[in-house]
């Protein structure tokens, strides 16, 4: 017997059956209101012998829309792109030269009007190792006719500001203050937000992270030898890309029913460090139900996204979130920006930079 049926017969003696049938988030002292306007779908089995095993991260591609970015942390030195079906390999992207394995989790995002993917090469499961970066590269375009890539990536390398060893499995890039952050995965205990500003010109010089918030608050984890309410195990993050919203996923290995993918609202002129120290209560969605090893969580856009696991026993499903009245939600689709503009905040406002000229969003000339 697997350790993930092992899981499931005892949940099924406990008798916990749906994910919502535990007892809700408690997250700095109050518990958390369901979100309940989003709906999720199966689109899509990912056929591990023929993509890639163990995926910890993915990325909606922009360069070429209709393919998903994937990354594994099972020793494999390349990435490579499915679609949301999961079942053929469109795409593999070699790397000229090594950098450190264990990568944990990927993003994608634009900076100097250029699309880049971002990987996390930051696991360290024992807090042993301490030799962490930030592994990034253009995006290439995908031609299923040509699929072998090859691409010389460059990496930040950084430490933590308290300057102990953490492990990590969840990175997010923020379009509009193009900045890279950080989520420490921690068992049983409060996980924490650190964050980078992106840079071409970091080079080998050794960066230190900015120490941004804690995730929920230690007293959170309940009393007695079962502290599983508690949002700790952070293991995937992804953040919109027009940069209004931000997705915190975890995972826990125990009890299967106390996971969550948080839904964190932006509001206009705030920074993603504001948001997640200003919202205090983020929404839980409701229709998420547990991944065994669920790792990772990707945005297509503000209302849909992706979300998938590590398997290991066999082929995971891909789980489709859309949001049920997308009306509602004013999207500024930093990824469709076209090559050598991108999206500024001035004051509380936002505008369109191509070279030294300021246009409004609807194309009129500022400066």
């Amino acid at each position: 017997m697997s350790i993930r049926q092992l899981a499931i017969c005892c949940m099924m003696l406990l008798g916990i059956s749906a994910c919502h049938s535990a007892p809700r988030l408690v997250y700095n002292g109050d518990t958390l209101q369901w979100n309940k306007d989003w709906v999720k779908r199966q689109c899509g089995t990912l056929d591990i012998a023929a993509t890639i095993k163990e995926v910890s991260g993915i990325a909606c591609s922009r360069v070429t829309p209709g393919y998903i970015w994937m990354q594994s942390d099972d020793y494999e030195s390349y990435i490579v792109a499915s679609d949301d079906k999961g079942d053929k390999r469109y795409a593999k992207v070699s790397f000229t030269k090594s950098i450190r394995w264990d990568w944990e989790d990927m993003s994608g995002g634009i900076y100097d009007g250029k699309h880049y993917l971002f990987i996390g090469a930051f696991g360290d499961n024992n807090e042993t190792d301490g030799n962490y970066s930030i592994v990034y590269f253009e995006e290439p375009a995908i031609d299923p006719a040509n699929p072998n890539i090859s691409v010389t990536p460059s990496q930040i390398k950084y430490v933590y500001p308290d300057g102990k060893k953490h492990n990590a499995e969840a990175l997010m890039y923020d379009n509009i203050d193009q900045t890279i952050y950080v989520i420490t995965k921690v068992y049983y205990d409060v996980c924490q937000v650190f964050s980078l500003p992106m840079s071409l010109d970091y080079g080998d010089e050794q960066q230190t992270l900015t120490y941004v918030c804690d995730l929920g608050v230690k007293s959170d984890l309940g009393s007695g030898s079962k502290p599983y309410k508690g949002f700790h195990l952070v293991t995937a993050a992804d953040i919109s890309p027009d940069g209004k919203y931000i997705l915190i996923k975890n995972h826990n290995n125990i009890v299967a029913t106390y996971s969550w993918i948080l839904l964190f609202t932006r509001e206009e002129g705030e920074s993603v460090a504001e948001t997640l120290i200003r919202q205090t209560h983020p929404e839980p969605l409701y229709c998420y139900n547990y991944e065994w090893q669920g790792e990772a969580v990707c945005w297509l856009d503000s209302t849909t996204f992706y979300t998938t696991s590590d398997a290991d026993d066999g082929n995971p499903p891909i789980y489709r979130y859309t949001r049920k009245n997308t009306s509602a939600v004013p999207t500024v689709q930093t990824d469709a920006m076209p090559i050598g503009k991108q999206l500024v905040m001035i004051g509380n406002v936002m505008y369109i930079r191509s070279k030294d000229r300021l246009f409004t969003l609807d194309g009129r000339l500022v400066r």
